[in-house]
């Protein structure tokens, strides 16, 4: 079950929540907070090796943990954001966000959403709980529209969100560039809530 928290009239928004996978696994969904920082990285970097759907490689991951820890706290406590944490089996598999698109009165009505799962739990419905969690939690703290960029060529995601509602509205041509010289688009996807 998601949990609102407000403060001077702004939405704080927290989240637990527990479900069964389709392997029969424990699913738990709940905020991130400091304590999860070194797990927090530990995923970032392990989904940045494991596909090519990611914006960063793993040896780029640069961040310390004092500054996770450090984006975590504001994430905690900012108005209208989220970071998600997936736990199977007590550890941290996936990590899901929504921040919003623009803080100014024309865009308050925005936000980004994103996540990222360990490759070894791929296909047992984590992202789809993340995403649907996300969805919830957006839309309780008053969005009105969700956006994301999707690497064209990433098949299960394009997938996924489409199958949520999500509808493409425009591409970013040569988004990524790879190492190899080679270059990706990005689809560019929003929801209306």
């Amino acid at each position: 079950m998601g949990v609102d928290m407000r403060r001077m009239g702004e939405i704080i928004v927290q989240y637990r929540s527990d479900m069964t996978l389709k392997t029969g696994e424990t699913l738990l969904l709940r905020s991130l907070n400091v304590q999860d920082a070194r797990e927090a990285i530990d995923v970032c970097v392990a989904t940045a090796g494991e596909t090519p759907f990611l914006m960063r490689y793993a040896d780029e991951w640069q961040v310390t943990l004092e500054k996770e820890r450090e984006i975590i706290a504001q994430n905690e406590t900012a108005p209208r954001a989220l970071m998600l944490g997936a736990f199977v089996a007590g550890r941290l598999v996936g990590i899901g966000s929504i921040a919003p698109a623009h803080n100014g009165d024309r865009g308050r009505h925005r936000a980004n959403v994103g996540v990222c799962v360990r490759k070894a739990h791929w296909g047992k419905g984590i992202g789809t709980a993340m995403m649907r969690a996300l969805i919830d939690a957006a839309t309780r703290a008053s969005f009105e529209q969700l956006e994301l960029e999707v690497i064209d060529g990433n098949e299960a995601a394009i997938h996924l969100y489409r199958r949520l509602g999500f509808v493409q509205f425009g591409r970013r041509p040569r988004m990524v560039k790879y190492r190899d010289g080679t270059y990706a688009d990005a689809l560019l996807m929003a929801l209306t809530l």
